[in-house]
């Protein structure tokens, strides 16, 4: 992991196109960790290996859950680590070997002939929570120190949101392809469904190992944080969760990801079973069209919201997002439907025109948060405020994936009853209404929150200033 000579120094104002780039790589490793499970455990796992909803959720969740809390003691880590190849990037390399080795095994269950047990002697269950919090470990092991590394590059308002539109940009292809995950599983060139998923996943494995490893070799890391004061864990959490700004960001971001992430267990079943009659087929071509607008959308996403933080600041950027998300998740309860199902482009497009723009200013606005800490802590610790994000993206994931598998078995949902006479209009009421009135009222409690983030370009200039002046 020797420095690459061409690459600049972080902490400068302007950053090198070319170390954008070499960084942002790291974003499609990202993209297909966190992503490749999303896109084919629920139906897989339901489909393919008759696990029910509320157990395939409540197996898809744990993991995350638990991992959400490995974030905390991750981030502080990297924040503390000594090593002649930096703080961040020997965590990294361990990351993307990890996920390497275990993504593949996930569709190889044991036991199947237990499936039907309580959760203590169902061995495929036990399987997927094992592999699982393994794979969301070596995920956190790679995306803390790989997101706390892009916060360091530069110390500029402006320049940040610029450097984290490259992880966006080359990120979105992992979301492009994640969309055709599905459809590439469910073809009838593999024997079956668990098949196909196996092989899809290990080329996936192939791009994690060469897109994960360009950051780790090419990227190098801020030398004069590596001599500061080492801070405890405990202490390191009490000094984040009492940074007002950040307090705001983090809880507005927790609701925004809980109402996003709880279409992860409900949202699959109603498309295949009730708008797409259980034709597997039709589903996985509708989910990769879907995802190729939604990757377009996204880069016009990035460039509208980033447009609007470099006139108008972060805070009004984000809300524009939120509000376009808000719109075309409402749609969608109407757009859910066998009758019209190209109206889920329409409401897609309203949503994927928000969201991006929205992980684009959450990234950016925490970069400044860590420069607000500096001041008042006299540490840098990104590692940390990557950690705490982390926490709450993975468990609001947690969360969602078991309250949603839970929430479509209360509304009727069984496995064996939809594939001998499908899934009945009031079941799919049902879950239509209870996905998307969650959704909203997250998108709802975040926007309240959001409005009182007080950091501005002003304010941000002075903390930039007060800085210097400490350390001159």
């Amino acid at each position: 992991m020797k420095d690459s000579p061409f690459l600049s120094v972080p902490g400068q104002k302007r950053v090198p196109l070319r170390t954008k780039v070499v960084w942002g790589l790291g974003g499609l490793a990202d993209n297909f960790m966190f992503n490749t499970l999303t896109a084919l455990g629920t139906l897989v796992y339901v489909n393919h290996f008759k696990l029910s909803p509320a157990f395939a959720g409540l197996a898809l969740g744990t993991p995350r859950f638990l991992d959400a809390f490995i974030d905390i003691w991750i981030g502080n880590a990297s924040d503390n680590f000594r090593s002649r190849f930096g703080r961040r990037r020997p965590f990294m390399l361990a990351g993307v070997i990890g996920c390497v080795g275990v993504m593949p095994l996930l569709w190889k269950l044991p036991w199947m002939e237990t499936a039907a047990n309580p959760w203590y002697a169902n061995g495929p269950f036990l399987y997927i929570v094992i592999l699982g919090t393994l794979l969301a470990t070596f995920y956190t092991l790679f995306v803390v120190p790989y997101t706390a590394l892009g916060f360091e590059l530069t110390p500029d308002y402006d320049e940040r949101t610029r450097v984290v539109r490259w992880r966006m940009y080359i990120g979105l292809l992992g979301s492009l392809a994640a969309g055709w995950l599905f459809r590439l599983a469910a073809d009838d060139f593999w024997p079956d469904l668990g098949t196909g998923a196996f092989w899809v996943t290990i080329g996936v494995s192939g791009i994690v190992l060469v897109s994960g490893l360009v950051p780790v070799l090419g990227c190098r890391e801020e030398p004069t944080a590596s001599h500061q004061e080492k801070i405890r864990l405990g202490e390191a959490i009490r000094c984040t969760l009492s940074n007002r700004p950040f307090a705001i960001l983090f809880f507005s971001y927790l609701a925004v990801i809980v109402a996003l992430f709880s279409a992860q267990s409900i949202q699959p079943l109603i498309l295949h079973h009730h708008v797409f009659e259980g034709d597997a087929v039709r589903l996985g071509n509708f989910q990769g069209w879907l995802m190729t607008m939604g990757m377009i959308l996204s880069y016009a996403s990035i460039g509208l919201i980033g447009w609007i933080s470099m006139h108008s600041g972060k805070r009004n950027a984000m809300m524009t997002g939120l509000g376009f998300a808000f719109a075309g998740t409402a749609l969608s309860f109407v757009a859910m439907d066998p009758r019209w199902p190209w109206m889920l482009f329409v409401s897609a497009f309203l949503a994927f025109l928000g969201f991006q723009g929205c992980w684009l200013m959450v990234d950016s606005m925490t970069a400044d948060i860590c420069d607000d800490d500096e001041f008042r802590s006299g540490r840098r610790r990104e590692g940390m405020f990557s950690a705490a994000k982390g926490f709450a993206l993975k468990a609001a994931q947690g969360l969602t994936f078991g309250v949603g598998g839970f929430l479509a078995t209360l509304a009727g949902f069984d496995p064996a009853t939809v594939e001998s006479t499908g899934l009945d209009d009031l079941t799919a009421w049902k879950m239509k209404l209870a996905l998307v009135g969650f959704q909203c009222a997250g998108l709802t409690l975040a926007m309240v929150i959001l409005w009182t983030y007080p950091i501005t370009r002003a304010r941000a200039a002075e903390t930039q200033r007060r800085l210097r002046a400490k350390t001159s």
